[in-house]
């Protein structure tokens, strides 16, 4: 496959994630506005395969947009059993019916309408959904967006290059077209700005909690939520928590999700419910979207930033031998289809 070719189907993906997003999300809200309130029960639950996320149901064709998916049955408002499968839950619910690699086939209360076309919707789980399809389709819309500009810069490239580089008659019958280093070309696009991205990130990160350890205002927050993330059946769960509180102004800041460590997990919660709601933080003040430094999990925070910066510069490092590989290719290629052929 040429490089044109990757970078549509580079485009194409995401646009095609992006419309299978619309339709989840379209459904989930027409559902949850026009649904009616009912008991269902969990029956089952399954990986999405990140390769082919796609479920079929009675044949039509449906994205899938949670790693995690589960059946429902219940009982309608026509007195028939109905049941469903492929409906993707968020890592929170999922972290709630998962015990290792079982799964709960507990009641949940479902919000549903009576039609084929129709998914019931997890109430408890319905703004975890919405949250994640918004954050998810934002990706991909960017995605997108990259590989559009790279495409047109590319096809813009190669008609100058063209151009440049066309034969005269008496060379049109051994000129040879350069060969692009295809792979190498995309493996350096991946990581040079991963890599940049990361370090740059981590690095202001690690600069912002050493500010704040050093002269940081303190205060007492809010933990208003605390939830366990599992994103496959058998990992080991992450933990987040959203925090609230009240800066030195008397205005009312709020920050997360935010991960925090198992350790610091295990102090606010019994039996994974939350039995803690407040923490003392330090922030920046007039920075509210700085992510505050939580006290009692210090340790986990910096190492976090340690980690960032570190594997930004190893995908930093990566891209940048890519790079030279990618241009010592080009220009072996180049020379070799320059070459007169043997014999003249």
């Amino acid at each position: 496959m040429t490089v044109r070719g990757l970078l549509i189907l580079g485009f194409i993906v995401p646009v095609l994630v992006v419309l299978g997003l619309y339709w989840n999300q379209h459904g989930i809200e027409r559902v949850m506005r026009d649904g009616y309130v009912t008991t269902g029960t969990i029956t089952s639950a399954a990986q999405t395969s990140s390769r082919f996320p796609i479920s079929f149901d009675d044949g039509w064709p449906r994205y899938v947009d949670e790693p995690l998916s589960v059946g429902l049955r219940w009982i309608g408002k026509d007195g028939v059993e109905r049941t469903r499968t492929g409906i993707g839950v968020s890592g929170a619910f999922a972290a709630r019916i998962l015990v290792g690699n079982q799964v709960k086939l507990v009641p949940a209360a479902i919000r549903t309408i009576d039609d084929e076309s129709s998914l019931p919707v997890v109430i408890e789980d319905a703004n975890d959904r919405l949250q994640d399809i918004r954050s998810k389709s934002g990706f991909m819309e960017k995605l997108a967006a990259f590989f559009a500009v790279v495409l047109v810069a590319l096809i813009a490239w190669q008609k100058w290059s063209a151009q440049q580089c066309s034969p005269g008659p008496a060379e049109a019958g051994q000129w040879q077209p350069r060969r692009f280093p295809v792979y190498l070309a995309l493996m350096t696009a991946v990581s040079l700005p991963f890599g940049a991205y990361m370090i740059v990130s981590s690095y202001l990160e690690q600069g912002a909690a050493a500010e704040m350890l050093d002269h940081g205002d303190e205060a007492s927050a809010d933990i208003t939520r605390a939830v366990a993330e599992v994103q496959k059946a058998g990992a080991a769960p992450s933990y987040l928590v959203t925090l609230a509180w009240t800066d030195k102004s008397g205005q009312r800041q709020t920050f997360g999700p935010t991960h925090i460590s198992a350790g610091f997990w295990q102090q606010i919660t019994r039996n994974d419910v939350q039995t803690v709601t407040k923490t003392k933080i330090r922030y920046l003040e007039g920075r509210p979207t700085v992510r505050p430094l939580i006290v009692g999990d210090t340790a986990e925070r910096l190492f976090q930033d340690r980690v960032g910066v570190t594997s930004g510069a190893v995908f930093l490092v990566l891209g940048l031998v890519l790079a030279g590989l990618t241009t010592w290719r080009f220009r072996a290629n180049a020379h070799a289809a320059s070459l007169p052929p043997a014999g003249t």
